[in-house]
């Protein structure tokens, strides 16, 4: 997707890693996340000494939902095949559960995110299937904070 054909230190995988290193430890900031590579093994695991919590940020919103939307599918494909479930030809249950998640955004930065007057952010949906062998993530839509969670409940839940 050409998403590092312009990057000179954190690279797209390096920022997926650090993202979820940060979501692991239930960090609170970009500044959280910069202040995490002063750790030699987070920093060694990822391949980076330092980065700026600016540098975070402009590089976060730089990356294409796309590259995201991507990565969630082939996660879901490999714990299908993990687990031994085949996901494109098989149901995975009967029983699933959709939940939200709204993350706070700066207002300034990201302006389509409105949600309140100073306030805006993201709502992610994500639908799971539960099974005998366990639970696996179905789908995820990302829409702005605002709507209800109801009104995606149609691209959720597919029978």
């Amino acid at each position: 997707m050409g998403v590092d054909k312009y990057a000179k230190k954190l690279y797209a995988m390096q920022l997926i890693e650090l993202m979820a290193h940060a979501q692991l430890e239930q960090q609170h900031g970009f500044r959280d996340i910069s202040n995490s590579l002063n750790d030699d093994q987070v920093s060694q695991a990822i391949g980076l000494d330092s980065i700026s919590a600016s540098q975070l940020s402009r590089r976060l919103r730089e990356l294409p939902s796309e590259l995201l939307q991507m990565l969630f599918n082939d996660v879901k494909a490999q714990a299908g095949k993990e687990i031994g479930v085949d996901i494109v030809s098989q149901g995975l249950g009967r029983l699933r559960l959709i939940d939200s998640s709204t993350i706070t955004l700066c207002l300034s930065k990201y302006c389509w995110v409105e949600f309140r007057k100073t306030k805006g952010g993201i709502k992610i949906h994500l639908g799971l299937r539960f099974f005998e062998q366990g639970v696996l993530p179905d789908d995820v839509v990302v829409t702005p904070a605002r709507p209800a969670d109801k009104t995606q409940m149609d691209a959720l839940v597919v029978e």
